[in-house]
């Protein structure tokens, strides 16, 4: 009797850590999921303020992007309306200004601006409660740079797109104010503080870690430093930048897809073995 009363009870035990261990995978899976639909949030917000910016600084010929990228959001923020997470209040205060967003009303190029800030900034915050809430890296060591990812990277990235934004808007105005420049200026030297500090975490890691060379770090560190010498010579140089808004636009852009490219690895890894 005592026999099988202590059977019936261990395989209680057995069977509600079970329950906890499905639990807590199914909460990480849901977690990373998250993660990347803010990754494609984070980045779709990003373009769409610099394409809108352009727009309202006198570029027309931006509009059909503009379009596009107001598309692509609408069907994220569908999937987002989906979630049933801890975080519900924040993804409908996401869902909520975008909506209002979305509609372009304003040709207040410095609202336009503020309001693209406050959305993806909040997305930020958002990625770091979610990535936070949970170990997402189960103790694997060789995951101990995510810190990195969603801290200095995703900042990184989201300076760059500040800049972006301003640069596309000096250069479709073929002009800029003194006051523009000093904020390209302070923009330009957070973008190389944070990726240099990025690039520096990550290479340590990669050199304890040699797996972990999907990173690509020489080829993404070239691509922003292309970026911050396009912005320096093009723009900060210069009152009346010849550089076409398009092009500035393309050349910011390639360095922010290479900064959240690691985003994506960081995903990638995270995926169950």
């Amino acid at each position: 009797m005592l026999v099988t009363a202590l059977v019936t009870l261990i395989l209680l035990f057995y069977g509600l850590h079970r329950r906890r261990q499905r639990q807590k995978r199914q909460h990480i899976q849901l977690n990373i999921r998250q993660l990347a639909l803010l990754r494609a949030l984070i980045s779709g917000f990003q373009r769409h303020r610099g394409l809108s910016n352009g727009v309202l600084c006198g570029d027309a010929s931006l509009s059909q992007d503009l379009a596009t990228a107001r598309q692509g959001l609408d069907q994220h923020i569908h999937a987002a309306q989906a979630f049933d997470s801890t975080h519900r209040a924040a993804w409908n205060s996401l869902i909520d200004h975008w909506s209002r967003l979305r509609e372009g009303r304003s040709s207040d190029r410095a609202n336009n601006l503020l309001q693209h800030h406050l959305i993806i900034r909040n997305s930020i915050f958002l990625m770091e409660d979610v990535a936070s809430e949970i170990d997402l890296t189960e103790g694997r060591a060789e995951l101990g740079y995510l810190p990195c990812i969603w801290r200095e990277v995703v900042q990184a990235a989201e300076w760059a797109g500040q800049a972006r934004a301003l640069g596309t808007g000096i250069a479709a105005a073929g002009q800029s104010s003194a006051e523009q420049r000093v904020r390209m200026r302070f923009l330009y030297q957070k973008i190389e503080l944070l990726a240099d500090t990025a690039f520096a975490t990550l290479q340590h890691h990669a050199t304890d870690h040699p797996q972990t060379d999907a990173f690509r770090l020489q080829h993404r560190k070239q691509r922003v430093e292309d970026f911050l010498r396009c912005t320096k010579e093009q723009l900060l140089d210069q009152e009346q930048p010849v550089i076409a808004a398009k092009a500035y636009f393309q050349r910011a852009t390639q360095a922010i897809d290479e900064l959240l490219a690691l985003v994506d690895v960081a995903l990638a890894q995270l995926q169950p073995r």
